[in-house]
Order: structure tokens, then sequence, then C-alpha cells
């Protein structure tokens, strides 16, 4: 099967300065071929991408896909007092099909803004694993683990593990996830490293996210979260730092050291809503660190709509420095694209748009109002665009989307399901 693009303008995200260029792109099942001008070779199907700039679909490392239900819910709360007295109580009586229809929900989301790709931890994986294949994304999933909660999940991570990472047709990624350093001890820790050594992949934790969570592991091991992390060598396998808000010198110093694959994904939204606190991004790429950008679960956000996050990352890192030129629009381009692509380990896979490469591909429509002129097209990607302005979606070489409508999915009645379970959990 080929599928032939044309009259498109194409935004690779190869490089370290932005390179537009107009070409045809040709896709044979699901990689691309080639790129190049005037393409004249057979090809089964055409689409025509007039006023469309087309990109590397988005890269969303860090959410809960199944907290759907949570947006709005109980709002304006401190990061704990929102788990443990709002979240908490409710997540209890979740059962598995409200996990999938939940997940449903937040994975069309998702795609109807730009992502092609994201990364979830949660619990009741299965039933989000199916929802992830039902809507065609591509995805790093893995099943959270706290000290109350081990052998079974480790199983299910080993047994999952064993069919989607050992299939090169599948799009799905098995990790381990042990939940954070605060919620588990070394013994659970040391038995999530051990099992992605294991199944040589990677793992996915939450880390210094909170001021209160600093303090929590200062007294309970007298050291850093980084430091309690490198003692029980997480930092010897790829790894997903979600956060990472209170990184200090030394400890970035520590992930020097160990040339981390992976890297940390940064949820601005998140941050900002919880009052978190701020990633030092600027710093944290200066010093080779990978950064790539996460919108957390939905209850925290109340969207995931990695446009968003986009312009929220470029002004926090604005603000935080106090330079307007600390941070590119390109730059947080390629967190959203490129540099998602690396925490996650799938580089050599998506996040650029070069011929070899999956074919995981958004069209913008940019004859819009909001998007005029075009002086600068990544400066209004990040600051004036938006997830609504993206028209057609494709993902391993397949349409998930076009003219803003899903393929053989009916919207309206998930978003009835979703509602249903809402008004049955969150009174």
């Amino acid at each position: 099967m080929k599928t032939l693009i044309t009259n498109g303008l194409i935004l690779d995200m190869v490089g370290e300065e932005p390179n537009i260029k107009k070409a045809d792109i040709l896709i044979e099942n699901n990689k691309i071929l080639k790129i190049e001008k005037d393409i004249t070779d057979e090809y089964d199907k055409k689409i025509n991408a007039k006023s469309m700039l087309i990109m590397p679909g988005l890269v969303n490392t860090h959410t809960h896909l199944a907290m759907s239900i949570f947006r709005g819910y109980k709002d304006d709360r401190k990061l704990m007092d929102w788990l443990e007295n709002a979240i908490f109580p409710v997540e209890d009586k979740l059962q598995p099909e409200d996990i999938y229809w939940n997940s449903y929900l937040s994975c069309l989301e998702m795609i109807k803004s730009g992502t092609t790709t994201c990364n979830d931890m949660y619990f009741g994986m299965n039933k989000v694993i199916e929802a992830i294949e039902a809507t065609g994304l591509r995805a790093v999933v893995a099943w959270c683990l706290t000290d109350d909660s081990i052998r079974d999940k480790l199983e299910r991570t080993r047994e999952y593990a064993k069919i989607y990472n050992n299939n090169p047709e599948s799009k799905i990624t098995i990790f381990t996830s042990p939940h954070a350093p605060y919620s588990c001890n070394p013994d659970t820790i040391k038995l999530c490293v051990d099992l992605a050594k294991e199944l040589h992949t990677g793992l996915h934790i939450h880390l210094a996210e909170t001021q209160n969570e600093v303090v929590t592991i200062r007294d309970r091991y007298d050291k850093t979260a980084t430091e309690y992390l490198a003692d029980l060598d997480v930092f010897d396998v790829p790894v997903i730092l979600a956060h990472g808000i209170y990184i200090s010198d030394s400890d970035i110093e520590i992930l020097k050291k160990h040339n981390i694959k992976g890297g940390i994904s940064h949820n601005p939204i998140s941050n900002c809503k919880l009052s978190s606190g701020i990633c030092d991004v600027v710093k944290l790429r200066k010093n080779g660190i990978n950064v790539g950008l996460g919108t957390d679960g939905i209850g925290s956000t109340t969207t995931l709509d990695m446009f968003e996050e986009m312009k929220t990352a470029a002004y926090l890192q604005k603000v935080n420095t106090m330079e307007p030129t600390s941070i590119k629009a390109y730059d947080i381009l390629k967190m959203a694209t490129i540099e998602g692509a690396k925490v996650l380990g799938l580089e050599d896979s998506i996040g650029t748009i070069e011929e070899g490469k999956k074919a995981d591909l958004i069209f913008i429509k940019t004859d819009k109002i909001h998007l005029c002129p075009e002086n600068d097209i990544c400066t209004n990607l990040v600051y004036s665009a938006n997830g609504a302005d993206v028209d057609t979606v494709m993902i391993d070489g397949k349409i998930i989307m076009q003219n803003r409508k899903m393929i053989d999915i009916n919207e309206r009645e998930i978003m009835k399901k979703v509602k249903k379970i809402a008004k049955r959990l969150c009174k």
C-alpha cells in the first residue's frame, strides 16, 4: 500500500534549525519511502495537503489516560490533598470497563489535538492497552507499582512485555513503573529495575515533583530523590523521569555521570495548576539532559492538548530565567517531537519526518485568522496554534482522523459512556 501526499509544506524537525520545505511524501505501508519534489511513483492513495503544514506527530511523554473522568473534579488543591481526599477514593471504585472507556476518551482527545504517541502509567493497564489499540495510538505503557501492589503487577508487566516488546509490528512498548520515590521503598524500586534489566526495557517514575517530596525523602533517607534512585541503580536502564522540578545542580551531575538514556518529562500545566513549581528546562537542556513534554492526567491539567503545553512551557522558561531568548519556539517544538521521542527511546522510529521512519504525521490547517500572517511558522505553532488546528492525523501510515473526523469511531457515543461513569463515581 502506497500513499502519496502532495502540495503540503513540511516541517521535518531534523537538525538544530527549522527546515521548512515544499515537497511530496511517499509512504509505503507504515514507513516514509521518499521525500522529494514532484514524486511520480505509482500510488494507491493520494492526499492533497494544500494549505496544510505537515509535521511529526506530537509525543506526550507522561500521562494517566484513565483519569479523564477527573476533568474539573474537586479542583484548586495541592497535590497530596487532591490525591488523598478527592482522587484515591474514586479510583478505588473504578471497574475494568470504566478504565477502558475513560482511556478511550483520552486517546481521542490526544489524537484530535495532534498527539500520535503517549507514555502512560496507571493500574488496570490491560484495559488501557485495549483502548490504545482500538484508537490506533502508539504508546509506551506501564503498570504503576507502589509498596502495597507489587507481585501481580510485576507478573503482568513481564507477561505483556513478552507479547508486545518482541513484536516488530507492535505500536506498544511495555516499561516497568515504580510510582515515585516517596511511595516505593528500596526493595520495590529494585524489583522494578531488575525486571527492566531482565526484559531489556525501560522504567517510568515520578521524580521531584513537589517540595514535600524533597523533605520526605531527605528525612527518610538523608538523600535527594535523585541520589536515592541512583543508589538503587535506576539510571542503569532507560528511564523516564516525570516532572523533575526539584533537581539540584548536584543531581544534574549525577544524571550526566550516568549518561542516562531517556530523560525528563516536563508537565508545565499540571505543575502550574497544582502549584508544584517550575522545572528549569533551560538548565537541564544546557547540561545535555533530554527533556520532553507531557500533560500528566486530565485531572491535574484539564486538557491533553500538547499545543497548550508547548506555549505554557515557553512562557514559564522565559519568566523563570527572566530572559526572553532563553528558549526558542523551535526548541519547544523539538521537545514536543524528537526530544520527546528520545525520552521514550523511540527516536529511531518517530519524532522527525525522514525517509525510513514511521509515518506518524499531523496536518495543520494554516489558513486561519489566528495563524495569519506566517512571519515565523514555528512561532505561530507554539504561541498561536491549538489542537483544534489539527485537520488530519496519520499513525503508522494509516489515516486515523481526516477533516477533524475520527475514522470509524463514534465520538458522541464515547462521551456518553464517560459521562455516565462520571455521574456514577464523581457525585
